[in-house]
Parts: C-alpha cells; sequence; structure tokens
C-alpha cells in the first residue's frame, strides 16, 4: 500500500535501493564479565556499514523483484523521490544520501 501511495505521489522519479547486502558468518559471541553480570557482544563497534553511495532503479524495475507489501521509507523534495527498502535496511540500518543537494541520513 506505501508503494501505492509513493508512486501516486512520486510518478516517474519513485526509485528503491538496488544495493544487494553482503553477508558474513555471524561470530561467536564475545563474553565479559561486569559487576558480576555477563555481557554478550554480537558485533564490534561499526559492524553494520551504512550505505554511503545507494544504488537506485526505476520503480517498474523495482516491481520486479520487490513485493507489493514491502514496508518502504520514502523521501521527496519538489519533483524527486526516493524509496529505502527496510529489508535492505535490516542489514544496513542507515543509508547516508543526498536529496536535491542536501545530505540526508535514511535510518531504521
Amino acid at each position: 500500500m506505501l508503494r501505492t501511495q509513493v508512486s501516486f505521489i512520486a510518478a516517474l522519479s519513485l526509485v528503491v535501493i538496488s544495493t544487494a547486502p553482503s553477508f558474513a558468518q555471524r561470530p561467536e559471541p564475545k563474553k565479559t564479565e561486569v559487576r558480576g553480570h555477563t555481557m554478550y557482544t554480537l558485533m564490534e563497534p561499526g559492524g553494520i556499514p551504512a550505505i554511503f553511495e545507494p544504488e537506485f532503479v526505476p520503480i517498474a524495475v523495482a516491481d520486479s523483484f520487490y513485493y507489493d507489501n514491502e514496508p518502504l521509507i520514502a523521501v521527496s523534495s519538489g519533483d524527486i523521490a526516493k524509496a529505502y527498502s527496510t529489508w535492505h535496511l535490516d542489514h544496513h540500518e542507515i543509508v547516508n544520501d543526498y536529496l536535491e543537494g542536501a545530505a540526508i541520513a535514511v535510518t531504521w
């Protein structure tokens, strides 16, 4: 439903991230004792890489590999609209991008 609403507003300029995430083997948790409590660390700081140069495809192409009900985060300004797949953001959590020359950060 969201994609239908966004595509109605954005018409031909709606685009979707096409960068496929890279999957690494899940590390063993690191066990640490802190004041008598066991803490487990699964990732070191910076373990989830941000996307710095997202690649986009037209909505007609995106429709061939995204589900109709897939949640998207959409942003627009003027005649420009972009949509970011929450599936991709599950693996990266942040996209650093530009919208009409203004820096934006899309998080999930």
